[in-house]
C-alpha cells in the first residue's frame, strides 16, 4: 500500500444530498494511546481487484491531528456506486487539486489532452462493473489516472502505449486505517505507523436516509481496535 493526499476535509462529501447509489459513511476514531503529540489516523480504500499491487497507489483520507487526550475525531465521506469520480493528472501533479469527473460502473471514459489540460468523458455502455479508459492521442507521458473510491482515490500510470485500462473497484464496506504519521505523497523518507487494520462497516437496514458506521480505539498498546 501506497500513500494518501494530505487531505484533512473530510465533510464536504458526505454533506451533500445523497445521489442514487450514494452510500454515507462515518467513521469515529478514538486516540487513547501511548503516544505523545500529535498522531494521525490514515483511511485506505480497498485496493482495485484487477490490477497488481506494484500497478496501483492507494492514497488515504486522513484525520485532523489527534493526541492521547483529545476527544474521537469523526471522519466522513460518500461510498457506493453513485460516488466514483476520475481524474487524470500529469506527472507530478497534486491529486487533491484535481477536478473529479462523476463516472459509473459500465462507463467508458475517454481521456484528451487539449489546451494544456485534460478532458474526461464518460459513455454509459461499456462492460458492466467495471470502468473501461481510453486514452486520445497526444496525452503527456508519465501521467496517472485517479479514481475516487470510498475515503480517497487509487492512482494508476497512464499505459505508454495509451492502450485503454480497465479499472475494477472493491465497493465492499471496509477500509483500512493506520495509526501514526500523517501520510503524504510522495512517501516521507521516514515515518512511524501502526499495524494496518482492516475495518468493517455496518449499516441499519431498517433506517430509511441509511448511513455506514464503525468505530475504532487506538490503546495504550499502540494498535487499532474496532469497537463498534
Amino acid at each position: 500500500m501506497s500513500t494518501q493526499v494530505a487531505n484533512t476535509d473530510s465533510s464536504t462529501a458526505a454533506d451533500d444530498p445523497p445521489a442514487t447509489g450514494v452510500v454515507p459513511f462515518q467513521l469515529t476514531a478514538t486516540n487513547a494511546s501511548s503516544v505523545p503529540g500529535s498522531v494521525y489516523f490514515n483511511v485506505f480504500p480497498p485496493a482495485l481487484t484487477n490490477i497488481p499491487a506494484t500497478g496501483q497507489t492507494i492514497t488515504a483520507l486522513v484525520s485532523p491531528a489527534t493526541t492521547n487526550s483529545s476527544p474521537p475525531v469523526t471522519m466522513t465521506w460518500n461510498g457506493g456506486p453513485g460516488a466514483l469520480g476520475l481524474f487524470a493528472l500529469t506527472d507530478g501533479a497534486d491529486p487533491a487539486r484535481a477536478e473529479k469527473t462523476p463516472v459509473a460502473l459500465g462507463d467508458t471514459v475517454a481521456v484528451a489532452w487539449a489546451n494544456g489540460a485534460f478532458t474526461i468523458t464518460p459513455s454509459p455502455g461499456g462492460p458492466a462493473g467495471v470502468l473501461t479508459v481510453t486514452f486520445a492521442p497526444g496525452i503527456p507521458t508519465g501521467g496517472s489516472i485517479g479514481l475516487v473510491v470510498g475515503p480517497a482515490p487509487i492512482l494508476v500510470p497512464i499505459p505508454v502505449s495509451l492502450s485503454p485500462l480497465t479499472l475494477a473497484p472493491d465497493l465492499s464496506p471496509t477500509v483500512t486505517v493506520v495509526f501514526g504519521t500523517a501520510f503524504q505523497l510522495p512517501v516521507p523518507d521516514m515515518s512511524d505507523e501502526s499495524q494496518a487494520q482492516t475495518v468493517t462497516f455496518k449499516t441499519d437496514a431498517t433506517s430509511t436516509s441509511p448511513m455506514a458506521t464503525a468505530s475504532i480505539t487506538v490503546g495504550l498498546d499502540n494498535q487499532i481496535v474496532e469497537t463498534s
